[in-house]
């Protein structure tokens, strides 16, 4: 599998998420109003995509798992921090936290899938 073609989910995906936090904040749909409703979004959002990334990656080493968070990292950072300049919106710490747990998540759960399944194939 190419290069592009095994990275392109990771990148629609992640163009997505870009798209959505540029929305203005009148523009979002009126969620439940149900405390902590958006930081579950924020979640599951980085856990899609850090799922991505890491069926993309090649190999489960230490190295690539800290090149992977640091790069998630920077890019959940980087949405947080674009917010500050959308109408309606705002950067938030906690919604930063809320992505890298999911992305926690995400990448963990992908990594182990993975992981099993060469082990069943030998």
């Amino acid at each position: 599998m190419t290069i592009a073609r095994r990275w392109a989910p990771s990148v629609v995906w992640g163009m997505g998420i870009l798209a959505l936090t540029s929305l203005p904040g009148s523009a979002l749909p009126v969620g439940p109003a149900i405390p902590g409703t958006d930081k579950l979004v924020h979640a599951a959002l980085y856990a899609v995509l850090a799922s991505l990334v890491a069926h993309a990656v090649p190999g489960q080493s230490m190295r690539a798992m800290l090149v992977v968070g640091g790069a998630l990292a920077l890019f959940a950072a980087a949405d947080e921090w674009h917010q500050r300049w959308i109408p309606g919106r705002s950067a938030d710490m906690l919604d930063w936290v809320a992505d890298m747990s999911g992305a926690v998540v995400g990448y963990t759960y992908s990594s182990r899938s993975a992981h099993r399944r060469r082990e069943s194939r030998t």
